[in-house]
């Protein structure tokens, strides 16, 4: 300065005055006569010409940003116009300093002619604003107060956005946030800032931003929010007749107590959640009219308080994925151009290899968090965007950097929305405009942010009521407001009591009586979305590769998922490799055939599938649950989303499967059955994939979700038919001839028999008896069984058939109606052999005749098994024999004995161990030995498809179908009614409704 007014070799009185005047508004009191001795001592060096001009530029530009440099120009020029001619020496030193401070020269020369011509505020340039009681044509941009008898003209610098106000005098006196302007000085027009006169409405800064944005290629939005209730289930209300109407181009402040709705606001005005009265309109679509929603896709985004990142992924990972869902039209080069500005407008440039890490393990910091957050949703540029306290948990500084990133954007046309919670001054002179909510929803104030305090203070009557800033530093103390607010009434001894002086009811009153709502003029143009979604297909495989990229980069998920499945293997099989100890030499050898756990084994294999199915899957949805609430706006496919979740879960499922069977088969030995097993575990940690993400889906809480697991597990364990047998379970669940009822909900008990049979009758031996095996067991099962039971009932029948005993003549028509019944089925099963008076085999028509006939069919049946029994054996013998004629062949079939069948599989599925091997039950015989050699044949339908435990075949829509297939299509019939819960959340509808009922008792 001491240069600048020393150029034309002297220091006028006016320039002297121009430099008190800057000196007094910049410094204290105190310090006002050091400044200007010090600037008197400097104009002393510089008339004798030892500074040179450049050398200070220089250091300038090393310690000023860009915005700052451009108000030092401001003043100098004002300095070097201060007498009202600009000498040739002057402008040419102005222009070096320009220059060397690298404004653009189009710039530079809108400045200088907005200080020193005071004409040049009328050409009607495009950065120029006048605000005056005359009206211009539409060349000129301005505002008409009509009773303004001064004039402010505003340049507005687009290279770095800032604003300048220079002073016209006139008959009004006209303050700037509360500071009395003087004539054509030059003021800082900043964040905040308000112009004031008498008989004039207020001017804000964002009045005159928003003359700019109208000039520029910005689409306007309106948005109206009009008489807005809320209430919470249960009946308690959450907001209550707010009103709003708000344009483009504004950043706006909602705040209020603990309590107050802050959150519920936001989620009812973008649409989270529906109001039960009042409408918010975007440009005039109702957002909660499920017809009209499509108009405003895209339009609106949301960041809630809660980090929506995707923890393992790097900071460029979560803005790429995000990118890829929002424009499936973009090329890699655009998406990678677009995630690269993002980031550089967000100050994450150098941080974008870096991973988010989580709460636990900080990798980058709470403000690049919070940054990165906001800028998920930026990338997308939505029209309207909802923030909810962006500055938690932040420093002041980093709280400053995120609000000035969002005043930067309202003022390129965008609405956002803003949840602040105790803000500093300078992020509270950001607003533009400010909403109060008040304990139970209601609104207290809606306005300019400065206006706030002053409006509080004169309803409370207080000494400086007309004071909204600091006179001597600017600033604003925002806590005032709540203080005022929740001011407590004092007791007769001093002390204050909880009860508030002025009630949120009162408050509201008084918001609605002084407080009008802004006109604006409705757009009725529907609002452009910036969104092109990539097809359902692209959503499907950029989850998917997001997903899997997640994963790959969590070390620790890594590691026990893809060792948690062999090493369950080793300790399973190594515990279960059983093989005989010989006491005198204590050696022995290991002989799969005798391996007694290989039952243990099969059904523990299913718990550990289904265990680790369970795990893998049970937080998969609910940690993405914040990310998927962001998503939520942009509408992406619910069905590619969970599609992708399933594709993963599967595959890695198929790999744990996978290497649980080849390693636990290689330790027992199980050979020639490797795909089956997998098969089966596959299905049901298939199956556990989708239980848990059911639980995932359905409730809220980790400690919840793992503690249904076992809830999960246990009833498999129990109900799966090796743990409790069937016929010992409780006799109130049991089923006398099936599998009791609660068991068929089981998917182990069908992952269990699939196994089990499988093992026993398609092993590689076995394969090619089973079927004389089943013939034998069934003809056993009839002569040495059956017909004897039948004929020992038709003894008694006969002996006892006159006896008049109530007792003896009920147990001779249950015989009876046992022996119609079993005779019945043979009947149609060995129709070679028939029963003359059938018909007459009741207790009507039974009599001596008819008992020798049926005694007679009997020994024909017994006669026909026997034949039966010896063809199978002799052919089973026949097949042995020419299999071991030769030494080699011998050692081979016992080789192939040992190595694929197993004994206690056998005995288990024949039920050998079990001493009753036939028992009555509702008029009908019910077999206990040989189950695996027994088809069902008590089907009362097409669709029944119930049988006996180990049965070797199921009955199905009038086909047998065999028990390793149709098990499994059991269980993956039951993974698609899961899939079908998980896509309409069933499970989660019903605990909602349960819990809304249990509300409103």
């Amino acid at each position: 300065m001491a240069i600048s007014a020393s150029v034309d070799g002297v220091i006028s009185a006016s320039e002297k005055r121009v430099i008190t005047d800057f000196i007094q508004e910049q410094l204290s009191a105190e310090a006002t006569d050091a400044f200007i001795q010090l600037f008197n001592e400097y104009a002393d060096i510089a008339l004798a010409g030892h500074i040179q001009t450049i050398n200070i530029c220089k250091r300038i530009n090393e310690e000023l940003n860009q915005k700052q440099k451009i108000i030092v120009l401001f003043h100098l020029l004002e300095l070097v116009n201060s007498d009202g001619n600009l000498h040739n020496d002057e402008s040419n030193f102005i222009d070096e300093v320009a220059q060397a401070f690298n404004i653009d020269e189009h710039e530079y020369s809108i400045i200088k002619a907005f200080v020193i011509d005071d004409d040049a505020l009328k050409l009607g340039l495009q950065n120029i604003l006048i605000i005056s009681s005359q009206k211009f044509d539409s060349k000129i941009k301005h505002v008409h107060r009509p009773n303004f008898k001064s004039s402010v003209g505003i340049l507005r610098i687009p290279s770095v956005e800032m604003y300048m106000l220079k002073y016209f005098a006139g008959e009004t006196d006209t303050y700037l946030n509360g500071f009395l302007l003087k004539d054509r000085h030059i003021y800082t027009f900043s964040n905040g800032s308000s112009i004031r006169a008498d008989l004039i409405d207020p001017i804000y800064y964002s009045d005159v931003v928003s003359n700019f944005l109208q000039e520029q290629n910005v689409a306007r939005i309106t948005f109206e929010a009009s008489h807005v209730y809320y209430t919470f289930r249960g009946g308690k209300i959450g907001l209550r007749d707010i009103n709003m109407t708000e344009e483009s181009g504004k950043l706006i402040g909602i705040m209020g107590a603990s309590g107050s709705g802050k959150s519920t606001l936001i989620n009812v005005l973008n649409g989270n959640a529906a109001p039960l009265g009042g409408k918010v309109l975007i440009n005039g679509v109702d957002i909660h009219d499920g017809e009209e929603k499509s108009k405003i896709r895209g339009v609106v985004g949301y960041v809630p308080q809660d980090d929506l990142l995707i923890e393992e992924l790097t900071v460029y990972q979560n803005l790429y994925y995000a990118a890829k869902l929002c424009f499936g039209h973009y090329q890699e080069e655009e998406i990678n151009e677009l995630v690269i500005k993002t980031l550089v407008s967000l100050g994450l440039l150098e941080a974008k290899n870096l991973k988010v890490g989580s709460s636990m393990e900080k990798i980058i910091s709470g403000g690049q968090r919070k940054r990165l957050n906001i800028g998920l949703e930026l990338l997308r540029e939505p029209s309207i965007l909802f923030i909810d306290e962006p500055t938690s948990g932040l420093s002041s500084n980093d709280s400053e950097n995120i609000l000035d990133l969002l005043k930067e954007l309202s003022l390129k046309g965008k609405l956002i929305f803003v949840v602040i919670h105790q803000p500093s001054s300078d992020i509270f002179k950001m607003f533009d405009k400010l909403i109060i909510l008040d304990v139970g929803g209601y609104q207290i104030y809606y306005g300019n942010p400065i206006e706030a305090v002053t409006y509080f203070k004169d309803l409370e009557n207080l000494i400086n009521s007309s004071q909204g800033v600091c006179p001597t530093c600017g600033n604003v103390n925002p806590e005032q407001i709540f203080n005022i607010i929740e001011t407590k009434i004092v007791d007769e001894y001093g002390r204050y009591t909880p009860q508030r002086k002025v009630s949120p009811t009162q408050w509201h009153k008084y918001f609605k009586e002084r407080i009008s709502l802004p006109k604006v003029e409705t757009i009725k143009e529907p609002p452009k979305s910036t969104l092109h979604l990539p097809s359902r297909f692209r959503q499907f495989m950029i989850f998917s590769f997001r997903d899997i990229l997640a994963k790959l980069s969590n070390a620790q998920y890594m590691a026990i998922g893809l060792l948690e499945a062999p090493l369950l293997a080793v300790i399973l099989a190594y515990i279960v490799r059983f093989y005989r100890v010989d006491q005198e030499t204590g050696n022995g050898s290991y002989v799969f055939s005798e391996n007694m756990n290989v039952p243990a084994y099969i059904f523990m294999s299913i718990i550990v599938a289904l265990f680790i199915g369970l795990t893998i899957s049970a937080e998969e949805i609910f940690k993405d649950a914040k990310i998927l609430k962001r998503e939520r706006f942009l509408h992406l496919s619910h069905s590619s989303y969970l599609f992708s979740k399933i594709f993963i879960l599967f595959a890695f499922s198929a790999y744990q499967t996978m290497t649980f069977v080849l390693v636990g088969a290689l330790i027992l030995g199980i050979k020639g059955m490797t795909f089956t097993y997998w098969m089966v575990l596959f299905s049901i940690a298939c199956n556990a994939n989708m239980m848990g993400l059911n639980i995932s889906r359905t409730f809220n809480s980790v400690i919840t979700i793992y503690i249904l697991i076992p809830l999960l597990i246990i009833p498999q364990l129990i109900l799966g038919g090796i743990v409790v047998k069937f016929e010992n379970i409780n006799p109130r669940l049991a089923s006398e001839n099936n599998v009791p009822w609660i068991s068929e909900f089981m998917v182990s008990r069908w992952s269990f028999e699939a196994l089990a049979v499988s093992q026993f009758k398609d092993n590689p031996h076995e394969r090619d008896f089973y079927e004389y095996d089943h013939q034998m067991a069934t003809a056993d099962y009839k002569k040495v069984y059956f017909i004897p039971t039948l004929e020992s009932k038709l003894s008694y029948c006969l002996t006892h058939i006159k006896e008049n005993d109530d007792k003896v003549r009920n147990k001779v028509q249950r015989d009876l109606k046992i022996l119609r019944n079993e005779v019945g089925k043979e009947l149609k099963k060995v129709p070679d052999i028939q029963l003359k008076k059938y018909p007459e085999l009741s207790y009507e028509g039974f009599d001596f005749a008819v008992g020798k006939a049926t005694k007679v069919y009997l020994k024909k049946l017994r006669l026909y098994y026997v034949r039966m029994y010896n063809r199978a054996s002799k052919a089973k013998d026949k097949l042995i024999r020419e299999r071991t004629k030769t030494k080699e062949g011998k050692a081979a079939f016992l080789s192939s004995l040992n190595r694929y069948h197993n004994k206690q599989v056998a005995d288990m599925v024949k039920n050998t161990s079990n001493p009753l091997r036939i028992s009555e039950s509702d008029g009908k015989l019910i077999q206990h030995i040989y189950p695996v050699f027994q088809d069902p044949d008590n089907v009362s339908n097409l669709l029944d498809f119930r049988a006996h435990f180990f049965a070797p075949r199921k009955h199905f829509m009038g086909f047998y179908i065999d028990t390793l297939w149709f098990n499994l299509g059991a269980i993956w019939f039951a993974t698609l009614l899961l899939f079908i819960s998980l896509y309409f959340k069933l499970f989660k509808r019903v605990l909602t409704f349960l819990s809304f009922r249990k509300s409103f008792r």
